[in-house]
């Protein structure tokens, strides 16, 4: 029913006049908590998606609303994720909203894959800059997690068109990942069109709550931060002209009233010249608002990277493998002080295969962006579990921050080993139903794989001729190392 009410709101506002809608960021930016972070799903999945392809779902939501952004529309309701577009332009008081859901069969299960999606969907609904777009949807997310299930806030912002469409057990965005499928609905509030200077009003992004978050992290937040200052000088650049243009305007008005040959023709061209002289006011009051914030937020930055982060002595730390799941026997990287036992990090990627993993130097691989990364040294493993969402692979993992950055093409056993011999790594692989004997190089690139099948719980004996291992029969498998071809 509720479904219905959204959908007939929806319509009922769609017979207004056409007008431009935005982002209300500063809506996004009244978020009241001094940190938000995160719990992302780590470890390597079932389908491998670029991140071209993720931004690409919500290039394709903002395609249908940037047609007519004045009228209301659902688009995708079956699909994976869903985009409200809840606007209500004959009513005044309260904010329109895009809403993004997140179904139960959508896949996304990192914020930095969440925030694509946003990012994808801005440009194409609202023509922002793909940069400007990923720094508003950092804030989004933010904004949505701060007001998880807090309805009434929702209440006492949005129209009755976005109201609606949300439920209190859904509105808003979880820190935690495996949370979000179907259980999500992620308010982008809309700007007030008549502000002009961009589809984004940044005032309240730049809220002091959502700035002590931002300082939390590691960076302090700076790169971002100096992207929203960024932002914000273009709209006082953009404000300032549309205040000379309505000044000039303005006087133009007046003019033609001084010309004006009979009192209707003078009154129309002195109300024009007063809206033109109101326009002007504002515009000029938004463009020294948006100066005086660069002007606060550039000094505070400057000052946080002024700040002395005291070097850490990480000759103490050592990195392990440590029990995750007795159950399956999977385990998972911890980094650990070895003088003090604290735990410093814990690795995201809880479901690696047995207790081989091997470090690997000078590795280029293509990571999830598209971009072939080079790397010092990386951790290699069996990781994942064949589920659906996820998939047993060979993964690459970062020694620092304990991620997956690159994972194999091909799905490996469940019960597959890890076995190194000179610059090979051989594993079980499955194919077709079937399991082989497969051979990678550091970079995750196969280089062999056998003719004959073997069982997929097959241990991997190297012995000095050659590589055994159990074929699908049960019988003893002797096959060389390098071409992985059948000995005996």
């Amino acid at each position: 029913m509720k479904k219905l009410l959204c959908i007939l709101a929806a319509a009922l506002a769609g017979s207004a006049l056409a007008w431009s809608l935005g982002v209300d960021e500063p809506e996004i930016q009244s978020a009241g908590r001094d940190s938000v972070e995160f719990e992302n799903y780590g470890g390597p999945h079932a389908v491998i998606e670029t991140a071209a392809a993720i931004t690409n779902i919500g290039t394709e939501l903002g395609l249908v609303v940037a047609e007519d952004v004045s009228v209301p529309v659902t688009v995708r309701p079956e699909g994976k994720y869903t985009l409200i577009h809840a606007v209500d332009p004959e009513t005044e008081e309260g904010l329109d909203a895009d809403i993004l859901l997140l179904n139960p069969n959508a896949g996304v299960d990192h914020i930095r894959n969440l925030r694509r999606i946003i990012s994808g969907y801005l440009t194409a609904a609202y023509g922002y800059s793909a940069d400007d777009a990923e720094t508003i949807a950092v804030f989004v997310t933010v904004y949505n997690a701060v007001y998880r299930g807090d309805l009434d806030y929702f209440a006492g912002k949005y129209k009755e068109a976005v109201m609606v469409c949300l439920d209190e057990e859904k509105v808003g965005l979880s820190t935690v990942w495996s949370e979000w499928p179907g259980n999500t609905q992620i308010v982008i509030p809309l700007n007030d069109p008549d502000s002009g200077i961009s589809s984004v009003d940044t005032t309240t992004i730049s809220d002091e709550q959502v700035i002590e978050a931002l300082r939390q992290d590691e960076d302090m937040g700076i790169e971002t931060r100096q992207a929203m200052t960024e932002i914000k000088e273009k709209e006082a650049v953009t404000a300032t002209q549309r205040a000379q243009d309505a000044q000039k305007e303005a006087a133009v008005q007046k003019q033609e009233a001084a010309r004006a040959e009979t009192p209707e023709a003078r009154e129309a061209a002195q109300e024009k010249a007063e809206a033109a002289a109101q326009t002007a006011t504002e515009q000029q009051q938004l463009a020294d608002r948006k100066n005086y914030e660069v002007q606060e937020e550039r000094q505070d930055i400057a000052d946080d990277k002024k700040t002395v982060i005291p070097e850490v002595d990480t000759s103490s730390y050592v990195t392990g493998l440590f029990g995750a799941d007795d159950a399956s026997g999977l385990y998972c990287l911890m980094t650990v002080d070895s003088a003090t036992g604290e735990v410093i990090r814990t690795s995201p990627v809880t479901e690696i295969h047995g207790k081989n993993t091997y470090m690997v130097e000078n590795v280029q691989v293509t990571q999830e962006d598209g971009e072939t990364g080079s790397f010092s040294s990386l951790y290699i493993a069996v990781c994942g579990t064949n589920d659906g969402h996820s998939a047993v692979r060979l993964c690459l993992i970062d020694p620092i921050s304990l991620e997956i950055v690159a994972q194999s093409e091909e799905t490996l056993s469940d019960s597959s080993e890890l076995l190194k011999s000179g610059d090979s790594f051989y594993v079980v692989m499955e194919e077709d139903g079937e399991a082989y004997i497969a051979a990678f190089s550091k970079d995750l690139v196969m280089t062999a794989r056998s003719e004959q099948t073997v069982k997929a719980t097959t241990p991997l004996n190297l012995i000095n001729r050659g590589l055994l291992v159990t074929s699908e029969d049960g019988d003893p498998l002797l096959l060389d190392t390098g071409s992985l071809e059948q000995i005996w």
